[in-house]
């Protein structure tokens, strides 16, 4: 059962009639068609916005709309597919294997491909819609393929989240072209004109690339906090942010303290944050989790935006910055689109599996329709995925507030260091390669992963999955075969695996860095290619701590566990059993860092 949420009715339906009388378009009437390059670049500075009677927007997308055929295609994460859907009638034409974990599709303005985004192997799956099948795949280098856009029909944009870096690939020869170096984790995409636009997955900043010169021209800071995607309106060059902002230096947070769910307005004309637009979903709506996407109605002047974790879509009337809506959806929706004339809304629900309709004139779900019917995962993943994303369901988390992902998604981490642990300060963790890295948490009390489940009453004040009566201490009684629940959430813990690092270096410095790594005898706890010996110890940090991996270092500073070394520079100057300034010469700690950052590396597992 799907509930709705009204408010303002009265004045919502008035707006309606009206823009539903005004439209007199049919629903698949293409709101965008095929342009041009622009002739001229637009020159520096950047104010000059491209011309949004010529120049449509794209944004990267779970879903893509082919004007020319009709047709939906929706990238499937969970499957390594792609389904090809015929939105009118309701029916899933195909489900085809792309790459591994495809996370975004495109297509081309001439309606004949759709691109898909391979975080997995990053790689470009290119899907040729006569054909009906995959045709070719583009390996683009570097890690973590994610966003995918195209203009046209012979350049299209890829965001490459794990090696900090956007390449164009020329689709004609089938190649990357060039590589565009940016800040930490994009992930992201919006293209106009000669504008790209990225957002950074924890960073909240937001780069701005100009084409013509193929660089990173700007990058804004928009607050710490899960930023994945974007939604441009071009009438008015406004950029709208679904963030999950961090207030990790709260030193007496409270669950509805550390994290808020936010939307970020971005004036792209001065390429600076609108702070009166800003909308905070908690009040403009109700308690959200996770917002990941959101989609713009330019005409009524609202935003819709998929909250991840707590399985809703909120319409907010941009003008009074309150909510008209909230519309509960299937589970983790994070890809929404609008039909050609905005009266129908695509809600693409990630582990469901399934493609929501929703009527924007009712805001009635009219249906929802079975799109990822070939799930290789068994149940126990399934069910922990949804379960580790998810802030709706009371044993995991208070008023719908935090869920795991919030700091973890993908396996990743936030880049935070929270200072209201009992403690003390504790720095965000990797979750990756968990089955190898007992015991867990920084001080090493938790000794399996079902202790997690004190981690949700503590942090995300979840009621938990075990009776009170039956919960133990960290160290007591094993909590694993108490809750089938609990036994799914560690078991999807399991699946979370981190990629080689894409950092190689100059061969000969690594080399010498790999003989400091032996003499300083970094390996008797850091012991390959796990990268720890899973025991603990006092290094001069303020207590014992567990023996984090080197596995990694290029992808989780800060460092310690209070994050007190921002750099592995820092490891190594700062006072403790680390410190290695003025015992060392300084090109052998430059070269034991280049070391460390290409952990790990095809060589250090095999070792």
């Amino acid at each position: 059962m799907r509930t709705i949420h009204y408010k303002n009715g009265t004045r919502l339906l008035a707006v309606v009639c009206v823009f539903t009388l005004l439209s007199g378009v049919l629903m698949m009437t293409p709101r965008t068609s095929p342009v041009a390059a622009q002739a001229e670049p637009t020159p520096l500075p950047l104010f000059a916005l491209p011309d949004a009677r010529t120049n449509v927007a794209f944004t990267s997308n779970t879903i893509a709309f082919n004007d020319i055929n009709r047709l939906l295609m929706v990238a499937n994460a969970l499957s390594d597919t792609v389904s090809v859907i015929a939105p009118v009638s309701g029916e899933l034409r195909n489900q085809i294997e792309v790459g591994n974990d495809p996370r975004s599709v495109a297509v081309t303005t001439d309606g004949g491909r759709a691109l898909i985004a391979n975080r997995g192997d990053a790689t470009l799956s290119v899907y040729d819609f006569q054909l009906d099948s995959v045709v070719d795949t583009i390996e683009l280098g570097g890690r973590w393929a994610y966003g995918v856009v195209t203009s046209g029909n012979e350049i299209a944009y890829v965001s490459l989240q794990g090696s900090n870096e956007v390449v164009v690939v020329d689709l004609i020869n089938r190649e990357v072209t060039d590589r565009i170096t940016t800040p930490a984790l994009p992930t992201g995409l919006a293209l106009w004109g000669d504008f790209l636009y990225v957002t950074h997955m924890w960073s909240g900043e937001v780069s701005l690339i100009y084409l013509p010169q193929l660089r990173v021209v700007d990058t804004i800071a928009t607050g710490a906090g899960m930023t994945p995607t974007m939604a441009i309106d071009i009438t008015r060059g406004l950029a709208y942010l679904p963030q999950t902002r961090s207030y990790s230096t709260n030193p007496a947070a409270t669950y509805d303290t550390r994290v808020f769910p936010v939307v970020n307005v971005l004036a792209l004309n001065g390429f600076n944050i609108e702070n009166r637009a800003h909308i905070p979903l908690n009040t403009a709506d109700r308690p959200v989790n996770t917002p990941f996407a959101a989609e713009v109605d330019p005409f009524r002047r609202w935003v819709y935006v998929a909250n991840a974790g707590s399985n809703d879509v909120s319409v907010i009337e941009i003008e009074s910055g309150r909510a008209l809506a909230n519309i509960e959806v299937g589970a983790n929706p994070r890809g929404l689109l609008l039909n050609n004339n905005n009266t129908q809304l695509f809600i693409h629900n990630t582990i469901d599996g399934t493609l929501a309709v929703v009527d924007t004139a009712t805001f009635d779900t009219i249906d929802t329709i079975p799109i990822d019917t070939q799930f290789t995962l068994s149940a126990d993943v399934l069910i922990g995925a949804e379960l580790f994303h998810n802030a709706s369901d009371a044993r995991l988390a208070e008023d719908r507030w935090i869920s795991c992902a919030n700091c973890h998604l993908d396996g990743l981490a936030d880049g935070q260091t929270w200072h209201d642990f009992p403690g003390g300060a504790r720095n965000t963790p990797l979750l990756f390669d968990l089955d190898q890295t007992a015991p867990y948490n920084w001080s090493g009390n938790y000794d399996e992963l079902a202790d997690v489940e004190l981690k949700i009453r503590e942090v995300q004040a979840g009621t938990g999955f075990i009776p009170d009566g039956v919960l133990t201490s960290p160290d007591g009684d094993p909590h694993a075969g108490l809750s089938p629940d609990l036994d799914a959430i560690t078991i999807y813990l399991q699946t979370l695996e981190g990629t080689t690092s894409p950092i190689r270096g100059d061969a000969a410095l690594v080399a010498r860095g790999e003989t400091v790594y032996v003499e300083q005898e970094c390996n008797t706890c850091h012991v390959l290619p796990v990268g720890t010996n899973q025991q603990a110890y006092n290094v001069g940090t303020g207590g014992t701590f567990d023996t984090p991996t080197v596995n990694w270092l290029w992808l989780s500073a800060p460092y310690y566990h209070d994050g007190s070394a921002a750099t592995l520079a820092d490891v190594f100057r700062l006072p403790g059993a680390h410190q290695l300034q003025g015992q060392v010469p300084p090109d052998d700690i430059d070269a034991l860092i280049a070391y460390l950052l290409t952990l790990p590396s095809d060589e250090s597992l095999t070792d």
